[in-house]
């Protein structure tokens, strides 16, 4: 292979970017885009192992086919030529964390926090990536992190097989001490192995320190002899837990996730300490010293180790980083109390209307039928975005901002010390509700009530497997289909609270795109044109959501509430900006059409 040389009659080579012991990778033109992409080759040289590593690229596309996260590197396309294989991927800019130097801890956090957040989608896939370490994690200028290289990923249960059975998958220096025993590895070991990357990220060398000898760091994993952080300050504590001996012990990749959160935010009380740690051997202090990596994506052959013994005594799982803890379980309705509010009229609360991070309670007073029948409708929902201005009340340890009334509604927002926030909104659906602020406040006392008995309350009962509430809305929609969007800015995705709505902003004018999930009553035609898009039932909604946008609303399936009612989940698309009606739906319903092809089957 050489510069210029045109591959799948489309992609004219340009330099070589990188390479392992089993594939090189291009910056590539294809020709028929004019855009940049990044070509990535299995490497042939020997008519068996060069089948073998065909069969691992060709591994590789399948399962980054189901993987489309703005933490991942992007699959584009999988082309055949002569006897090679290629995978298109996109490019990007990027450097891996192997090449950065030492970190601060902060600095290497926020970049850990971006791949947890990856393994939290490959492992709901059913995936283990089996090979974390700085190598395969790239970083661009602005500290955005993509996880790489999947060549060694294998399924959770089943297809384990990957590798002979002498031999260990992963590199010696980030290998979980189960792993280096011969145990299948499994999404605690990715957790390990992350928890071993971003110590290597503040201390300039692995836990396992260095040797010439890759087995050398086999011996040490498969004997638990990880060493202490000197530098990691406040991520020291996350370093212990991720890299505890015991995988049942360790935080899962969401756990995890949040508590490199927290140390980015600066909220690192609740992050829990070992109970005891492995004895610092004189070889761990050693600094700045390369890691020897042999042998590229295989592995490395296991002969006799030593049998493992465990000095560590194993922690008690991680508890909570802050009063939210998992957004995944944590019930927004804990926040209410429709008792408070009855004295406005019949408060209802209804659990499944809008998102899965809001609660409501419904007001009505009145006779149903008349026009003086008022309803208001009290939503708490929890926020990731910052608080807006205001005047700030303190309540206990809790600031409240209060927002004066607007257009039928009036707002009270709950700032959190972690960063997140809890909004009450009081929104007057019919009538003229004379004291709609006092509602807010009736509201807002309840939820300071909750928060300041500490953790909030976890959901009762998990929803159905099959509901939008398992879903990442940034994941929905892979690169080429972002670039159906003009000008996206597609490496700075804005995920909502639990990852139930995403938003992307368009570098070349002032539109924006949104995916959100919703749960209402089933749509109507008089509710927007009924349209089919990726294979659903869906509707144009025109400016539904705001002036100057047009949405689509896309249904997923329907379910029953709590009630007994009937509603459907919804994915709604949304693009806003200053362009003709017409142009943004046109955008919305080009978008929709492969959210829609991604969502799972309802």
């Amino acid at each position: 292979m050489s510069a210029g040389q045109l591959v799948a009659g489309r992609y004219r080579l340009r330099e070589p970017v990188g390479s392992g012991g089993n594939a090189v990778v291009w910056r590539a033109v294809d020709e028929k885009l004019n855009r940049v992409v990044a070509l990535k080759r299995a490497l042939t040289t020997d008519a068996e192992r060069g089948s073998a590593r065909i069969r691992r690229l060709r591994r590789e596309a399948d399962i980054l086919a189901k993987l489309n996260h703005p933490n991942i590197v992007t699959l584009l396309d999988v082309e055949p030529d002569g006897d090679d294989w290629w995978l298109i991927m996109e490019y990007v800019e990027l450097r891996s964390l192997a090449e950065q130097g030492t970190l601060p801890p902060v600095r290497a956090a926020r970049i850990g926090a971006q791949v947890a957040r990856a393994l939290q989608a490959v492992h709901a896939a059913g995936i283990v990536h089996r090979d974390v370490k700085p190598g395969n994690v790239l970083v661009t200028d602005d500290d955005d992190a993509k996880l790489s290289d999947f060549g060694s990923s294998g399924v959770v249960e089943g297809d384990v097989t990957l590798t002979d059975a002498t031999l260990i998958p992963g590199t010696p220096g980030y290998l979980a001490p189960e792993v280096a025993d011969g145990e299948n590895p499994a999404p605690a070991s990715d957790v390990f192995s992350l928890g071993a990357t971003l110590f290597a990220a503040v201390e300039g060398v692995s836990p396992y320190g260095t040797s010439d000898n890759p087995m050398a760091l086999v011996r040490r994993a498969a004997a638990r002899s990880v060493a202490a952080s000197r530098h990691g300050g406040p991520l020291t504590p996350v370093l212990s837990a991720l890299m505890r001996p015991d995988p049942a012990d360790r935080p899962t990749a969401e756990q995890a996730r949040q508590m490199l959160d927290a140390v980015v935010a600066g909220s690192t009380a609740d992050i829990p300490q070992p109970a005891s740690r492995a004895p610092v051997r004189p070889w761990m202090v050693a600094a700045g010293a390369a890691v020897v990596i042999v042998g590229g994506l295989a592995g490395w052959l296991l002969t006799s180790l030593p049998a493992a013994s465990n000095p560590v005594s194993s922690p008690a799982p991680p508890p909570r980083t802050d009063v939210i803890g998992d957004p995944h379980t944590v019930d927004p309705c804990a926040l209410t109390d429709a008792k408070p509010l009855a004295r406005y009229g019949n408060a209802l609360v209804d659990n499944a209307y809008g998102d899965f991070n809001r609660c409501d309670v419904i007001i009505t007073s009145g006779q149903s039928g008349q026009s003086g029948q008022n309803t208001v409708d009290i939503k708490v929902e929890l926020d990731n975005t910052p608080p807006p201005t205001g005047p700030v009340q303190k309540i206990g340890a809790v600031n409240v901002v209060r927002s004066a009334a607007n257009d039928g509604q009036c707002d009270r927002t709950l700032a959190l010390t972690d960063g997140n926030t809890i909004d009450v909104t009081a929104t007057q659906n019919d009538g003229n509700s004379p004291d709609l602020c006092g509602m807010a406040d009736t509201a807002t006392n309840t939820a300071v009530a909750v928060v300041s008995q500490g953790v909030i309350p976890r959901r009762a009962t998990g929803p159905d497997p099959h509901s939008l509430f398992h879903v990442d809305a940034c994941a929905l929609l892979n690169g080429p289909a972002l670039a159906l969007f003009p000008g996206v800015d597609a490496l700075h995705p804005q995920p909502g609270f639990g990852d139930w709505n995403c938003q992307w902003n368009s570098t070349t004018d002032d539109e924006s795109l949104q995916l959100r999930f919703d749960q209402d009553n089933a749509p109507t035609a008089a509710d927007g044109q009924p349209i089919q898009v990726g294979g659903h039932a869906a509707f144009d909604e025109g400016a539904n959501w705001s002036d100057n946008s047009c949405e689509i609303a896309v249904v997923h399936r329907p379910f029953t509430d709590a009630d007994g009612d009937q509603k459907d989940e919804l994915l709604l698309v949304i693009v806003s900006g200053s362009g003709p009606p017409g142009q943004l739906c046109a955008q919305a319903t080009t978008l929709a059409a492969p959210a829609a092809a991604a969502l799972p089957a309802p």
